[in-house]
């Protein structure tokens, strides 16, 4: 289940925001020929339809059509008491509480004549989900579309960029009021500390990392910490990933010359693999990047991997000899990375 609060403020995010992500979206639809898009939405998996309607699934499933005029319909697995929180915290008008989520989905767009449907990033479906949809409905009409982030300039949106600051800085307050000393504390303690200040401050899910200084940081386990130690930090704010890497303890680390290191190696088209011994070549320093997809906390980047303009990255870098760790979050652009934390 999701914690913290779930909410729309349309002041924070418009409604013409939302309907001009739908509206690119229905284009793409128009030039392949498609009537509709059906995208599935879990706990789990928020992604496309946080992105396009604001709705977050607090538990449980659901599937959203989009027409490709029109507005989107939602069905979820929830009962009818949830339809005015989802109506009020999204701009989705057309909710239905679904006794089989296929069942009604393959009505609902019998009803309105597709008869050529994309199915968003079939591997995120369960599988049941796929075959009932299918059984529904004739095969021809079934074309598989490519997640949304791989089909729209996803991470150039002015809204996005501004929420996923707003999330880092809610990642620097909490680092800032938990404070720099670790000495005496277990890595729980400092995790704990850590959550809560991001917790009330508004992060809607968090995932904490911590361990000793010269070491990879890793879920708390009880471990007393020695003077320094190294945290990581994912934060979601209203559907909004970034990742910080910190080394809290002693003297404030130096990182204005590593952060202008990073921006060198990093630039578009090149290949992670040369970007990762770029750095180990320089001083040793061992670097780690990772790509958020829309709603979804960062995965890592393989080294055959590029860096593309639009592309929403972390970069860690781990510096064992000064038992140091720097990291933040970027847009890619034309011209290297710009912060976002």
């Amino acid at each position: 289940m999701k914690r913290g609060l779930v909410e729309w403020d349309p002041t924070e995010l418009s409604r013409e925001a939302l309907a001009a992500r739908v509206a690119r979206y229905q284009a793409l639809l128009a030039e392949r020929g498609l009537d509709a898009a059906v995208f599935y939405t879990s706990v789990a998996q928020p992604v496309a339809v946080r992105y396009l309607t604001h709705f977050l699934p607090y538990w449980n499933e659901g599937v959203l059509v989009l027409p490709r005029a029109g507005e989107p319909a939602l069905f979820v697995a929830l009962s009818n008491r949830v339809v005015p929180w989802i109506k009020g915290s999204s701009t989705l008008r057309e909710v239905r509480a679904a006794r089989s989520l296929a069942g009604d989905t393959a009505r609902y767009l019998q009803e309105r004549g597709a008869a050529r449907i994309g199915l968003v990033d079939r591997g995120s479906f369960p599988y049941r989900l796929v075959e009932e949809l299918r059984a529904q409905l004739p095969a021809g009409a079934w074309v598989d579309l490519p997640p949304l982030g791989a089909t729209l300039p996803l991470g150039q949106d002015p809204d996005e960029r501004r929420l996923r600051r707003r999330a880092g800085a809610l990642a620097i307050q909490a680092l800032a009021e938990v404070g720099a000393t670790v000495a005496g504390l277990t890595d729980c303690q400092l995790a704990g500390r850590l959550e809560r200040a991001l917790r009330l401050a508004g992060a809607e899910d968090t995932l904490v990392l911590v361990g000793p200084a010269g070491q990879w940081p890793g879920l708390p386990r009880g471990a007393p910490l020695g003077e320094r130690a190294h945290v990581i930090l994912q934060v979601e704010y209203k559907g909004h990933w970034v990742q910080l890497g910190r080394t809290l303890g002693g003297p404030p680390a130096a990182n204005g010359h590593l952060a202008e290191r990073l921006r060198t190696w990093c630039v578009p088209g090149r290949r992670i693999g040369a970007i990762v011994d770029a750095a180990q070549a320089h001083d040793g320093t061992a670097v780690y990047l990772y790509r958020s997809e829309r709603g979804t906390p960062f995965t890592a980047l393989g080294a055959g991997e590029q860096l593309a303009v639009g592309n929403i990255v972390a970069v860690l870098a781990l510096h064992p000899a000064r038992r140091a760790l720097y990291g933040d979050t970027f847009a890619v652009e034309a011209d290297g990375l710009l912060a976002l934390s």
